[in-house]
């Protein structure tokens, strides 16, 4: 289904129910799904970034509020309050407050960046899980404004939650914090409650050589103190405080 031209120049300048608006301008088209109220915080924009102006980039069907966005060499952008969303396709229900992100997915905030094969993004829950060859980067905004790497996270599945103040993680899950690394099948990261759990398979090990396994170890961030669960395996080094 192509957007004709007429299409196009009836639906620019159109309000649909108060709630859609597609624009069109000679690089992009621009589709914001608004709320009522009209608020920044409340709106969702999609922007159609292409090198082929003239090829189909998408079907919108408007009574269900539904858009499919697939553009030919280029991807998909999408702002939604702190966040930027890109993919090579999407799939947006305005309905559900949700999108379905495939091919070549970013997650950008300020205080974290993600990838991964595909996503759902929760508009309304403000979550968004992540699937297939995930990494995320968590980042700590320093007094001067610079940020640093605070935590990675490589798994097959992660789920964003809270803004980022908690995480989710499965399958072939691994993290590197500041002087420690840790391999789990599952991870927990709390901010908030500064606690980080780890079960199945659990692997520990500091930057000063120091090993710990066990089928599940929790971490509490504040005291960095770990408990272990389970039969447990530690190797420590002689003499690693001199």
């Amino acid at each position: 289904m192509r957007l004709s031209r007429r299409l196009v120049r009836l639906l620019g300048g159109m309000l649909l129910a108060g709630v859609l608006i597609l624009g069109v301008s000679s690089q992009n088209l621009a589709w914001a799904a608004e709320k009522a109220d009209g608020k920044d915080g409340d709106t969702v924009k999609v922007i159609i970034h292409t090198e082929q102006p003239d090829a189909e980039v998408g079907v919108f069907q408007l009574e269900k509020k539904v858009a499919v966005i697939e553009p030919v060499q280029g991807f998909v952008e999408v702002l939604a309050r702190d966040s930027r969303l890109t993919a090579a396709k999407l799939v947006y229900n305005q309905g559900d407050d949700a999108a379905q992100l495939t091919g070549d997915v970013t997650v950008a905030r300020e205080d974290l960046d993600a990838q991964a094969d595909s996503m759902l993004a929760d508009f309304a829950q403000e979550t968004y899980t992540l699937e297939g060859n995930v990494y995320l980067k968590q980042w700590e905004k320093e007094e001067g404004g610079d940020r640093t790497v605070k935590l990675e996270v490589w798994s097959q599945w992660l789920q964003i939650q809270e803004e980022g103040k908690r995480l989710l993680a499965r399958g072939d899950v691994q993290v590197i914090e500041t002087e420690r690394k840790a391999w789990a099948d599952e991870l927990e990261y709390d901010d908030e409650q500064g606690l980080a759990v780890l079960t199945g398979n659990v692997r520990l090990e500091t930057d000063d050589g120091n090993v710990l396994t066990g089928t599940k170890v929790v971490i509490n961030l504040s005291t960095d103190e770990a408990t272990v669960y389970g039969p447990t395996y530690a190797e420590f080094i002689l003499g690693g405080d001199e």
